[in-house]
Parts: structure tokens; C-alpha cells; sequence
């Protein structure tokens, strides 16, 4: 064999040889990138002909369901969604062409069949792929109201049960309707407002006076102030070397924590935010979960963390230099989503201890075996069960005499605290209203937010959660 002959031999088996090593690379090693690669057909057509399971509320009502249909003799599967308009940030979407949001994302493996032993069956052939029922713990009945109460407004509703961590509600304004994600996307892109943001999750507002919730816990721990500690009010105190005012500049005189609680008078916490200083604040933010973001059973990345914010960057809880006196009434520089508010709400009403927010109850296979169920677990200990038992009893003044009175509920003890947070624009509030009932024996808490009005949050925020609460307890028994 002359040297000619030879070199072409060995240049033809080396491209055989990385030819081999390729299709092995592809085929074996990265596979799962090759199929779920964007506009592969092979993997579109395999997407299409997976029945993905259900996802149904706590009540059984179907949220999302896969259809069949017959395509060229083949059978293939379109994703519907029968409730479209009750929680459709949440739910999500799973489309070929606009990609997966919400539970219909972070659940995509057990609603595709692609979970434990069942994957391990299908991947051997021994089985077709077949979709696990999501169950939520979504309550429609009070979700529906929610989603009527925010008609017309930008803002957030999210309740859930103290004792658990179960969300209850979790609906966002402006709405849109899951099915028009396949008929007409563009329609849902051109619409004010913004609505394919789930603003309970992703919306960070400042809480105004509802996170003097957090000061006045802070305050009863450092041991410098009691629910009768008095204060003297002359509508102005100075904060940074700047005044600091009442909200509408009004002036209350002598007065006891519980009564600048259950009053909201701004001047009062000024102080107290000065006098526990930004250690003891932002270990007390710390212990109610404020800086990290709870996963709430929702694609990663999607859950914002709720703290002081240097335009998009997450500041820590005790940075020097802070206005701690400002930070205290709930401006400054905080921005929070309406899931930690009501978290907040959650871990006082639990005597201290804040559970695990949660969507997905259980997961069921298609023949109705328990593939998951959700295990309680404590997200943090806020605060003891006596200082609760404190701040509950104050917060109880609130919806019984002070700002939040448009929340309370006939027959039914409820907890709350209003906040009305200022905005860049003169006049226009972010308003506010958590809370929880019944007072003594607590089985939802709530947190409501109205983005961008001109009233109070004991206005137009409190009597959504009223409802909201009503709806529940209703449910609940």
C-alpha cells in the first residue's frame, strides 16, 4: 500500500472515528439538550402528543387540562384551561410557540409523566408517557372575588392559612385569559397594565404603615417598649435631618403604642425606629423572612425577595446609614410583595412562627396514586408566641376602632393594619390592608395591595380583604 493510499485510509477512519464520538456525544451524553432544543419538530411532535395531566383547585375544579384531537391520523394534545381568568399568573401557560409560565413550568415534570419510577418505566418503553394531576390549594369560590375586587385597579390579593402555609388566594390585576395564550398572545402583549406579571409575587411596593407590624414586634422584643409606652405627638419629628410628618399632617398628642398602631401615626414609629436602631429592626425584618424569596412552589427566579432596594439591588436589612426612622413607618426604600405581607400577617397570627408558603397539595398519578404530597415545614420563627398574643391584640384595635374598621366581619374577631405608602406622584398611594380572622383562632391571613390610587388603604384595599376573609372562613367552616 503506497503512502498516498495510507494517509487517505487514516484521514477516513479519524472522520469515522469523530463522526462516531459526535453521534454518541448527542445521542447519549447530551440528548436532553439536542430534543429540547427550540424549534426541533421532533421534540415539538413528542411535546404534542404527551397528555399533560390536570392541574385542579383544593376543590377538585379543573384549572388546566389537555384535549386531544386527530391530525393527520395522529393524535395529539391541546392545552386548555377552563378557568382561565381565575388565576392565570399562577397557573401559567405551556405553549409550543410562547414557551411555559407559573405551575404549569415548575411542575412540568409530573404534569408530563417524566417523574421517579414512572420515568425510568417510560424511558425503558414499558410505558407510555401519562401526566400526574397537580392539585392546588387554591380556593376559586374566594379567588373570585379577589379577581372582581381588583377589576379595574393594578394590585394583589394573596391569603393563605396561618397554621400551614397553604395559599388560599394568590390573584393579580390586571387579569388575562390562559386560553387566548394559543388563539391571540398579541392581544395579551398589547393590553395596559402589564398582566402577564404576577404582581404577588413579583410586584414590589413599599408598605406604608403596614410593616409597622414588623416595628412594633421589633419594639416588644428589644424590651424598651410595652403596648403602654407613651409618647407625646406634635405632628413633626426629626429623622435624619430631616421632619418627618403625619399622614394629612395631623397631630395626636399624648398617646401609648398601641394607640399610634392603631391610629398609624408615623411620628410615633419615627421614634421608635430611632430609639431600637437599624440592628435590632433589620434582625426583626430578618426573622419575619424579609431578603430571601420563599419558592411557593413557582418557577425559580420568579418570586422576588422583599427588602430595601437600590434600584434593582437587594440591600441588607441593617446597612449604615440608614433612615431607620422612615424604614420604621414602611417607606425609605423598602419594597415588598404582597406574599410577604401576608406572610407577615401569617407568622403573628401563628404565635410567632411563619409556615412554608405553598400552591401544590398534592401531586396524583394518572391511575391515582399519591406521587407527592406537601410536608408543613417552618419557614422561620418571627417572634415568641407572647409577643404575638401582644401585637394580635393591638392589631385587633385597629380593625375594632382605628384605621382598618372596613374589615371587619359581623360575628368574627379580625386583626389587621392599614397602610397608605406614598408614591413619586403627589396624591397617588400605594394602599394597603393585612390582616387575619378570626382573631382568636386564626384560618387565614391576608394581604391586599391597590397599586397607583388616590385613596387610603383603609378605603379601598381593607374591604377586599373582608371579603376575601368572609369567602374563606365560609369555606373553611
Amino acid at each position: 500500500m503506497n503512502r498516498s493510499i495510507l494517509r487517505l485510509f487514516w484521514v477516513l477512519a479519524g472522520g469515522f472515528v469523530v463522526l462516531a464520538l459526535t453521534l454518541g456525544y448527542w445521542q447519549v451524553l447530551d440528548a436532553s439538550s439536542l430534543n429540547n432544543r427550540p424549534g426541533n419538530p421532533q421534540a415539538i411532535q413528542r411535546t404534542l402528543e404527551i397528555a399533560r395531566g390536570p392541574i385542579v383547585a383544593a376543590n377538585g375544579t379543573p384549572l388546566a387540562v389537555s384535549k386531544a384531537s386527530n391530525q393527520g391520523g395522529q393524535i395529539v394534545y391541546q392545552r386548555t384551561y377552563p378557568s382561565g381568568t381565575l388565576a392565570p399568573q399562577t397557573i401559567g401557560y405551556s405553549n409550543i410557540t410562547e414557551g411555559m409560565t407559573g405551575l404549569e413550568k415548575s411542575q412540568n415534570n409530573n404534569l408530563t409523566g417524566d417523574y421517579g419510577a414512572e420515568s425510568l418505566l417510560v424511558r425503558l418503553g414499558l410505558r407510555a408517557k401519562r401526566g400526574a394531576t397537580v392539585h392546588t390549594t387554591l380556593i376559586p369560590a374566594a379567588q373570585q372575588i379577589a379577581n372582581q375586587m381588583l377589576s379595574g385597579h393594578r394590585g394583589a390579593v394573596v391569603a393563605l392559612d396561618p397554621r400551614t402555609g397553604a395559599v388560599q388566594v394568590m390573584a393579580s390585576a390586571p387579569n388575562f385569559t390562559l386560553n387566548d395564550v394559543a388563539n391571540n398572545f398579541a392581544s395579551i402583549l398589547h393590553q395596559p397594565g402589564g398582566p402577564l406579571v404576577n404582581r404577588a409575587v413579583q410586584g414590589g411596593y413599599p408598605p406604608g404603615s403596614t410593616f409597622k407590624v414588623v416595628t412594633t414586634t421589633a419594639a416588644l422584643e428589644s424590651g424598651l417598649f410595652t403596648p403602654q409606652t407613651q409618647f407625646d405627638d406634635t405632628g413633626t419629628v426629626m429623622a435624619s435631618g430631616l421632619p418627618l410628618h403625619n399622614f394629612q399632617n395631623e397631630k395626636f398628642g399624648p398617646n401609648t403604642l398601641t394607640q399610634a398602631l392603631t391610629y398609624s401615626i408615623d411620628t410615633t414609629f419615627a421614634k421608635v425606629g430611632m430609639a431600637l436602631g437599624s440592628q435590632r429592626l433589620g434582625a426583626t425584618m430578618t426573622a419575619f423572612g424579609f431578603g430571601r424569596a420563599p419558592s411557593v412552589d413557582l418557577p425559580t427566579g420568579m418570586v422576588i425577595p422583599s427588602g430595601r432596594y437600590s434600584g434593582t439591588t437587594l440591600l441588607p436589612d441593617n446597612q449604615p446609614g440608614e433612615d431607620v426612622a422612615r424604614i420604621a413607618i414602611g417607606q425609605e426604600q423598602l419594597l415588598v410583595t404582597p406574599l410577604q405581607m401576608a406572610m407577615v400577617a401569617g407568622g403573628i397570627a401563628n404565635q410567632g412562627a411563619i409556615m412554608t408558603p405553598y400552591l401544590v397539595q398534592r401531586v396524583t398519578s394518572s391511575g391515582g396514586s399519591v406521587v407527592m404530597t406537601h410536608q408543613v415545614s417552618k419557614y422561620s420563627q418571627a417572634t415568641t408566641p407572647a409577643i404575638a398574643a401582644e401585637v394580635t391584640a393591638m392589631m385587633r384595635d385597629v380593625v375594632d376602632e382605628g384605621t382598618g374598621t372596613a374589615a371587619a366581619l359581623a360575628g368574627l374577631s379580625v386583626a389587621g393594619k392599614t397602610g397608605t405608602a406614598e408614591t413619586p406622584t403627589p396624591g397617588i398611594n400605594d394602599a394597603w390592608f393585612i390582616g387575619f380572622a378570626p382573631a382568636s383562632n386564626p384560618r387565614v391571613a391576608v394581604a391586599v395591595v391597590i397599586a397607583g390610587t388616590p385613596e387610603v388603604g383603609g378605603i379601598v384595599a381593607a374591604p377586599i380583604a373582608r371579603q376575601v376573609m368572609q369567602a374563606i372562613i365560609g369555606k373553611t367552616g
